[in-house]
């Protein structure tokens, strides 16, 4: 039987989403992260990292996170909002501005979905994936994007958020908000600017609910096809 923990660090938000009777139904385990210790993880198929999750917490877990990564069969979803740039191998982030309300308004902000043909968009929808996001990821080459911000001249030159900061694509980036990877690590593993879990939790943006469910569905396909070792 599969094994999905939720990590986090306890914020108002993320226990909203445990308290989702969709999630509960689902069975996910309430993993808090500042008790995680080495092999804390060991029983689990399949981790969820929560947005947003308290930047000492998540430097002291990475590399119990990392480990887990070594596991054949398992999973990860790391959620937006995590500085996966200071801590996850093969990868650098850059901050974006964020327009909230681009996908209600019907502002091309250059938001593409790619790579459709790959089955991780058996899972995903559109809906799940265009709604905003924090950064853009560069990521090891044998990654495989899923969502990438559009360098395109339209004409609009006011394109920053209301903290001054700018949206749009960064020209000569890779600009990507989504991925996938099946070759850096061992497991298989999901990568997003997208902070899904902290406006679930918040009870709106309704694309973030999609991909929260999305991708607990994604995870609890996991299976782990062999004992484990941890790496000392």
């Amino acid at each position: 039987m599969n094994r999905t923990a939720f990590i986090h660090t306890g914020s108002y938000l993320h226990l909203a989403t445990l308290k989702d009777p969709a999630v509960i139904a689902m069975d996910i385990a309430d993993v808090y992260a500042p008790e995680l210790s080495p092999g804390g993880l060991d029983d689990f198929d399949a981790v969820y990292v929560a947005a947003r999750l308290h930047p000492g917490v998540r430097e002291a877990i990475a590399p119990i996170l990392i480990d887990f990564l070594n596991r054949d069969g398992a999973r990860m979803y790391i959620d937006g909002e995590n500085g996966v740039g200071q801590w996850l191998p093969g990868t650098t982030e850059t901050s974006r501005g964020t327009n909230f309300w681009a996908w209600r308004i019907g502002e091309d902000v250059g938001r593409r979905s790619v790579n459709q043909e790959h089955p991780m968009w058996q899972r995903l929808s559109q809906r799940s994936v265009h709604w905003h996001y924090h950064g853009v990821l560069d990521h090891p080459d044998a990654a495989v994007p899923l969502v990438v911000l559009k360098d395109f001249d339209d004409g609009v030159d006011d394109s920053a958020d209301p903290w001054g900061l700018e949206y749009r694509a960064i020209p000569g980036h890779r600009n990507t908000l989504m991925y996938y990877d099946e070759s850096t690590f061992t497991a298989e593993l999901v990568v997003s600017t997208m902070d899904a879990s902290y406006h679930h939790g918040a009870g709106f943006m309704p694309g973030a609910s999609q991909l929260l469910y999305r991708m607990f569905g994604w995870l609890r396909e996991a299976r782990v096809s062999k004992p484990w070792t941890r790496r000392d």
